[in-house]
């Protein structure tokens, strides 16, 4: 089945899973049973579905699916899980302090993993277009090699040159570029407004500079050009790793309030 028609045959499950969610609400409700109740439960049994995606991915080794087939069913349930809180709140918002803070709860978590599926279908593209893709672990690494060679370079103009013109111009202006991330927003928003502020100042530097030093400032650009592809890499993979430190905490406290809400409601039925 192509991916049209897995979309397409997701989507109707969904719709006729959530019709039919609204119709069993209905039923128990006018015979003045507790659908609240049924709902709760539902709900509660769909957020640990949701969770084993997570213990899917920690478990690759097992045949349990393809990491594919898992995120697809983690889209799709936790859109169904939306459904279900809205018709076990009655599409209200809940009075009680705790009950609201459980809302809240599930607000935040269902938000942070609509951003994480918006960033995870757009980010990736991105990175393939925009210069030498590398694995974020090495980033570190990389900037610290990138600003060892730019400062050799940096002693060799003084060296051959005897001026301290491209000196001066790194204490100025690179040393805090070649130190640090730069621009993490930009980056993540496709903004080159930082990039194209400092080569406009190397290009203005150029008429400076005498034919060895403008051999140099050329080498030296070449490793600005790397650092800022170094810094989208970091900006745009932290991203992407990121969210899950948002959205796996703020489910897993979740799941905690909702345990003892749901044990407080089944006591008092």
């Amino acid at each position: 089945m192509t991916l049209t028609g897995r979309r397409y045959y997701a989507w109707i499950t969904l719709a006729a899973t959530a019709l039919f969610a609204f119709w069993l609400d209905y039923a128990l409700r006018v015979q003045l049973r507790r659908a609240e109740l049924v709902t709760g439960i539902s709900l509660f049994a769909v957020v640990l579905l949701l969770m084993l995606f997570n213990a899917r991915k920690k478990l690759p080794f097992l045949p349990l699916l393809s990491a594919s087939t898992w995120m697809q069913i983690h889209i799709y349930v936790g859109l169904f899980s939306c459904i279900l809180f809205g018709l076990h709140t009655g599409w209200r918002t809940p009075h009680g302090m705790f009950e609201f803070t459980l809302a809240v709860l599930f607000w935040l978590v269902s938000g942070s993993g609509l951003v994480g599926l918006a960033i995870s279908r757009w980010m990736p593209t991105r990175l393939t277009v925009h210069g030498e893709n590398v694995m974020f672990e090495r980033i570190p690494a990389l900037e610290v090699g990138l600003r060892r060679e730019v400062e050799e370079l940096v002693l060799e103009s003084v060296t051959k040159s005897q001026s301290t013109t491209i000196a001066d111009f790194y204490e100025l202006k690179l040393r805090k570029y070649f130190m640090k991330s730069n621009g993490f927003w930009y980056h993540v928003a496709g903004h080159g407004k930082p990039l194209f502020k400092l080569q406009s100042e190397v290009r203005a530097l150029d008429r400076y500079l005498n034919a060895q030093e403008k051999e140099i400032m050329g080498s030296i650009n070449d490793r600005i050009l790397a650092k800022d592809n170094l810094d989208f890499q970091r900006a745009c993979q932290g991203l992407l790793k990121g969210w899950l430190f948002v959205h796996i905490p703020l489910t897993y406290s979740m799941i905690i309030v909702a345990t003892v809400h749901g044990f407080m409601a089944w006591k008092i039925s």
